[in-house]
């Protein structure tokens, strides 16, 4: 004869297991745009996507202190050699002639798309022959010199345009070839990664690779001085990825910490272990099970979902206690319907939370 529950063990068991995988293979994020709507307007459609892949959700600021401003100014072009190289980043300046001459090349292949000057006047008969009348008469100047190399590849002047916009601005500080901080203490770049600013593990990977590559780019200063130097990073992937551990962190500790008082009290009142991991049984299955759904249905697991998990704890422990409480011979029908309510009112409350336009609420119904 098949003992009752027999079979439920087990098929309980391999969807444990499962959730166990679900969960371990799962992304997490601290993305706040989770919280943004779903179906949004225009404007917040641009908020969400400069968020999300915006330049500036993508660029990693790097200082390089200690040593000397030799030492710091090799370490820095062997660094940004190293970036250039590698295809996680889109982008690294550091103010070195390789990276001024690159970023030319890139304006002059884009001119005409970049200049401001460019309209369907520009390219009228009237329009052309005045421009180019500007780019000989800059010819005969002092800055004739700058000019006559591109005149025959850009004779309405687009190139000379752009760099006068870009150089109306203040220029960063330079020392040994390199951008510095004003008190010349730090050597500066900048570096943009490839990624997405709201892929997490993306920036994260990216933000080792600059400290893997940091450590490889010391070997082109003496031993001796190596141990001074150090790197700083900040910018948002930075952050992002801080978050995220923090988050992820507090969540774990929390857990654990709510867990063990709710073990304590209830192993005080029971004075059985047996009962005591029978009732935790249900909040394992209940959190297993949650991640494993929000993991499935969203491209990521939002840290605040995770929080807000840890305060169903003392409700999930509920349901062991009106079983093991209540010691009813007829429990199906004294017990039973008392949890199998405080389960749909749980489930009717949160559920209201699924249709919500925004990602992040959505998660935590």
């Amino acid at each position: 004869m098949t003992r009752p529950g027999g079979a439920a063990t087990p098929i309980w068991a391999v969807l444990a297991i499962i959730a166990a995988a679900i969960v371990a293979h799962a992304s997490y994020t601290a993305d706040l745009s989770a919280f943004l709507p779903r179906s949004p307007t225009a404007t917040q459609q641009l908020l969400i996507e400069q968020l999300r892949s915006g330049p500036a959700a993508r660029l990693l600021l790097l200082a390089i202190e200690g040593g000397s401003g030799a030492e710091r100014s090799q370490v820095s072009a062997e660094l940004a050699r190293r970036l250039r190289a590698d295809p996680a980043f889109v982008a690294v300046n550091n103010g070195d002639a390789a990276g001024l001459e690159r970023d030319r090349e890139f304006l002059f292949a884009h001119r005409y798309q970049l200049s401001e000057s460019v309209t369907p006047e520009r390219f009228s008969a009237a329009g052309l022959r005045a421009a180019i009348t500007d780019s000989l008469d800059l010819l005969a100047s002092p800055a004739g010199t700058l000019l006559k190399p591109l005149l025959t590849r850009d004779p309405t002047g687009e190139m000379l345009g752009i760099l006068d916009t870009l150089g109306a601005g203040r220029l960063p500080r330079a020392a040994e070839g390199v951008w510095s901080s004003p008190d010349g203490r730090h050597a500066l770049l900048m570096a943009q990664v490839r990624a997405a600013g709201s892929d997490t593990d993306a920036q994260q990977a990216a933000c080792d690779t600059v400290r893997r590559a940091f450590a490889s780019s010391l070997g082109a200063i003496p031993a001796a001085a190596s141990p001074s130097v150090t790197l700083l990073m900040t910018g948002p992937p930075v952050f992002a990825v801080a978050s995220r551990a923090l988050i992820k962190g507090q969540v774990m500790r929390l857990s654990a910490l709510a867990a063990l008082l709710v073990a304590v009290l209830l192993l005080t009142v029971y004075r059985s272990l047996p009962a005591l991991a029978l009732t935790l049984v249900p909040v394992a299955s209940g959190a297993l099970a949650g991640v494993a759904a929000v993991a499935l249905g969203f491209p990521a697991v939002h840290g605040i979902t995770l929080g807000f998990g840890i305060t169903l704890i003392g409700e999930a422990v509920d349901y062991s206690i009106y079983f093991f409480v209540q010691q009813a011979a007829d429990w199906q029908h004294s017990v039973w319907p008392t949890i199998r309510l405080g389960m749909l009112t749980s489930i009717c409350g949160l559920a209201a939370l699924l249709p919500s336009a925004f990602p992040g609420l959505a998660q935590l119904g």
